[in-house]
């Protein structure tokens, strides 16, 4: 009994030490919020992400669920660390698309270039992929809004040569009226 009471002891002293302080502690500078940000990153990715390729059944589900949790905090806690930002929604999509989920994964993916309209590579990537994966899962109108998307925002003579290359794909789809998978064989 009596460590179950300073076990609550120590929880009220936390909690009133969390309220009294704000709830986060001292605020970070510009560059410990960069680094801070960085970090959840790449711990995620390499921790949970990744993993979750190889992994299947119970153990890919629980660690989507990690991969995607780890996204929303660097999201949520990180906001105003852009190029992270930008590239955790992105990889929040990449995780959804892995769960089944296309059209929160579609919302996730449109959302980047809304979000992060200065972050133009983040944004390229994340229509393409909203375009490619609605394509393949047989739905080309709204794929066919991200690829128009890419042609009208990305198609400049002086943009890089792989963003050249990407609205290149995104024009040949437009101009598609079947998917590949549809086509007759040729003989």
């Amino acid at each position: 009994m009596l460590r179950n009471n300073r076990f609550l002891a120590f929880l009220c002293l936390c909690i009133l030490v969390r309220t009294l302080t704000g709830c986060g502690g001292p605020a970070l500078t510009p560059a410990q919020d960069e680094a801070a940000a960085r970090e959840l990153f790449n711990a995620t990715v390499k921790q949970f992400h990744l993993p979750s390729a190889e992994a299947g059944g119970e153990a890919q589900t629980r660690l989507l669920e990690q991969a995607a949790a780890g996204y929303q905090k660097l999201l949520r806690d990180h906001p105003a660390q852009t190029v992270w930002c930008a590239q955790a929604l992105r990889s929040l999509g990449n995780v959804r698309v892995a769960q089944g989920r296309i059209d929160e994964a579609a919302g996730l993916y449109r959302s980047v270039s809304q979000r992060y309209p200065a972050r133009e590579w983040d944004a390229l990537q994340a229509l393409k992929a909203g375009g490619d994966t609605l394509w393949d899962a047989g739905r080309h109108a709204p794929a066919r809004e991200f690829y128009q998307t890419i042609t009208q925002r990305f198609d400049r003579p002086d943009s890089p040569l792989i963003f050249q290359t990407i609205v290149r794909g995104a024009r040949t789809r437009l101009a598609d009226q079947t998917p590949a998978s549809s086509k007759p064989a040729a003989n």
